[in-house]
């Protein structure tokens, strides 16, 4: 049989399959085809193609590569930085064992480009000439630093190199001081990091550093952040000047390297050899309170209201008393207390409901709004044609929200979202004459009385007993209202657990010179018994068109009692505020709760006393920088050890309610430590305490720490800050 009859069948196949595909593409084509038709023919050949390259997509878009730190918990390598940084909220802490030292470090992602970190370096094998007999054990020294990045390698997907600024060793004695600058390129498809940077002081010259990840793209999970690092340490350790551990001054090579391995994404292992002649180990562990939601879903929160809509009119099947028995218990349901519900005539003489609540549950202002449109949207009676809710804290009207009943209609009936009707029904300053003008259909005071339990904590570094005194308890604290606004607060203290009873109230080498306003709060912390911190009362006032004010007097903390006011300027919208505030208080003995009449002032380490009434004030100044979530404040005055001066505050927050505040004060109190002037400076953390929780909560717990307990800058409590109780019911 000839071939090319036996080749025929084959041929017709091969020429009606591409007479198939091109009548298929001209169909796929054709605009006439259905989308029904064209959808069929396109899920099995492209659909899951589509979902694959979405997918590998959005991984590339979310991908991050490996970040890892350095002895000094940087960003960077073994002993070199590099120009990246860990996300921002984070908040990490590590060991180091780098002989001859060993290295306690503490770090904090403050902004996505700036990060801060502290360490107390212990000196192995060096004793403290004044007080290491005390007890102290090897010489120590603290520091800070910080790196500034003017651009991360983050912000081009990696295309372009990041480059940094930074300093060591800022605070302190400054004996480790340094600054650098540092470019860093990564290489995401090789999984190579590459460093070069200059340094000046500690780090001399030229630097650079490698980290290649061989198992980035390992299916194992287990070891795809496990890296290979070489760097060129450009410390010069054979000067006295620069290497001060007597120990640390053999070099044989500056060619350190190593392996770092991150597991789970929590924890940083580094094991290296350095210096050609030691073998160095870390080990931190991080976490990220700045962006989580907290360690339990808050499953106990209500949802925003989405029961029945009644809207009846008010009449003779629904009176005015049915209302607010409605509003009531919703509104409670929502976790909010109602102190006044008013109905009548506003001004522009429209019938009008106007209710009154307080929010002791919620954080963010833009919740309790969600959580009021969607209430008003589904109970109010279609002959209101207006309402005004009017949040209050602390016992005072802080802002009001006026509704046009049409709107809110509208937003019900979703010919409006809940965007254009917060256009339409902004925070607005409290109408204070509103209330006078209707008539009330329910009073209730605020609550009389809660309990609460916190933490105690108290720490103290470096005394001459020991590199680390603490004190642990808790603390019960109890609160409510007297003659409906009239705040009270109670707090009783207690530290069973603590091993600072053996410390002294002097500072053996730096002995403050001022008057003992601070320095001597050991004596507080050292009693066993149960301690009255707070008792005291306030009263607040809405002055109308932006002012507040307040005064209160009592037991304000541990150390001091008295009398205190403050007057400030916060309007509805506004970035700034202005304030003045003043307080005439006494030191409380460190027993029982009785005043003391003279204070301590040293000459040298020989004491002596004088009388003693203390005062303080200062003219406030905020600034709220919304783009960044930073809060801005300077106080300036005169501060209790009779210095005057100003100080500066830094406070970022994060959407977790996490906020960090850094703070540094500048005075006329020539206190000196180490043969420097010294000026108070220290961070603070304060974290929502429903971290903890499975429902929504508004008490905070925080924990500060100064570089060095002075009188200098120091200042007594005078009980609730009225802008910080605006300014928690006003951000979101």
């Amino acid at each position: 049989m000839p071939r090319n009859i036996l080749l025929m069948p084959l041929h017709c196949f091969i020429s009606l399959r591409w007479i198939w595909l091109f009548a298929l593409t001209a169909l796929l084509n054709y605009p006439n085809a259905t989308a029904e038709e064209n959808a069929g023919l396109l899920e099995p050949c492209r659909l899951f193609q589509d979902l694959l390259i979405v997918d590998y997509w959005n991984r590339r878009a979310s991908e991050r590569f490996p970040v890892a730190y350095n002895h000094l918990l940087q960003g960077g390598y073994f002993s070199m930085p590099s120009a990246r940084m860990g996300c921002e909220g984070e908040v990490g802490f590590g060991y180091a064992q780098l002989p001859p030292y060993r290295h306690w470090n503490i770090r904090c992602q403050l902004t996505p480009f700036l990060e801060l970190t502290g360490n107390y370096r212990v000196f192995r094998g060096v004793t403290d000439i004044a007080l290491t007999r005390f007890g102290f054990g090897d010489f120590s020294d603290k520091g800070a630093n910080f790196k500034l990045a003017l651009f991360s390698p983050e912000d081009s997907s990696y295309q372009l190199p990041g480059f940094a600024f930074g300093m060591e060793d800022v605070l302190g004695t400054r004996a480790f001081k340094n600054f650098y600058f540092i470019l860093t390129q990564v290489f995401p498809d090789y999984n190579i990091e590459a460093s070069l940077g200059w340094g000046h002081e500690r780090i001399r010259g030229f630097f650079g550093a490698a980290a290649w990840y061989p198992f980035r793209r390992s299916r194992c999970s287990l070891f795809s952040d496990l890296s290979l690092v070489i760097e060129y340490d450009a410390i010069p350790y054979h000067s006295r000047h620069i290497e001060k551990h007597p120990k640390g001054r053999i070099k044989k090579t500056a060619i350190n390297g190593g392996l770092k391995w991150r597991l789970w994404d929590h924890w940083d292992f580094s094991a290296s050899y350095i210096r050609g002649n030691a073998l160095a180990f870390s080990a931190s562990t991080f976490f990220n309170p700045g962006e989580t939601v907290g360690l339990l879903p808050k499953k106990d929160d209500p949802l925003p209201y989405c029961g029945p809509t009644i809207v009846e009119p008010l009449g003779q099947l629904r009176s005015e008393q049915r209302v607010a028995c409605d509003l009531l218990l919703e509104l409670r349901r929502q976790q909010f207390d109602v102190l006044h519900v008013y109905l009548g005539y506003d001004n522009c003489d429209v019938k009008a409901l106007r209710i009154h609540i307080a929010n002791d549950t919620y954080r963010s202002e833009q919740q309790v709004k969600e959580r009021l449109d969607a209430l008003l949207a589904r109970l109010i009676p279609n002959n209101i044609d207006a309402v005004s809710i009017v949040i209050e804290g602390e016992g005072f009207a802080i802002h009001e929200y006026r509704y046009n009943m049409a709107f809110v209609r509208k937003y019900a009936q979703k010919q409006m979202g809940s965007y254009e009707l917060g256009l339409l029904s902004p925070m607005r300053e409290v109408d204070l004459s509103a209330d006078g003008e209707m008539a009330t259909i329910f009073c209730q005071a605020l609550p009389r009385f809660s309990a609460a339990f916190y933490p105690k904590t108290e720490t103290f570094f470096g005394s001459s007993r020991g590199k680390f005194k603490y004190a642990l308890g808790v603390t019960a604290a109890f609160e409510g209202y007297l003659f409906y606004d009239l705040f009270w607060s109670l707090q009783l203290g207690w530290l069973p657990f603590a091993n600072l009873y053996s410390l002294k109230d002097v500072d053996r080498i730096n002995p403050s010179q001022l008057i003992n306003v601070r320095t001597d709060v050991i004596r507080y912390y050292q009693n066993k018994e149960v301690t009255l911190d707070e008792a005291y009362l306030q009263k607040s006032w809405n002055l109308g068109k932006g002012w507040f004010s307040r005064c209160s007097a009592g037991y304000f903390e541990m150390a001091y009692g008295g009398i205190a006011g403050q007057l400030l300027y916060y309007p509805v919208g506004s970035r700034w505020a202005f304030g003045l505030e003043g307080a005439a208080v006494k030191k409380r003995r460190y027993r029982g709760i009785a005043f003391a009449t003279k204070i301590r002032k040293l000459k040298h380490t020989r004491p002596t006393y004088q009388h003693f009434f203390g005062s303080q004030f200062f003219a406030d100044a905020y600034y709220h920088l919304k783009e960044a979530n930073l809060d801005l404040k300077m106080q300036t005055g005169k501060f209790l050890a009779r210095d005057w001066g100003v100080r500066w505050e830094l406070i970022r927050y994060f959407k977790s309610g996490l906020e960090v505040t850094l703070w540094y004060t500048l005075t006329n109190g020539h206190d000196t430590v180490n043969g420097k002037r010294y000026f108070d400076k220290g961070i603070a953390f304060s974290m929502p305490i429903d971290m903890f929780y499975t429902r929504s909560l508004k008490e905070r717990w925080g924990y500060g720490l100064s570089a060095w307990l002075r009188d200098v800058g120091a200042q007594a409590a005078t009980g609730r800050d009225l802008y910080e109780a605006i300014r928690s019911e006003r951000m979101n």
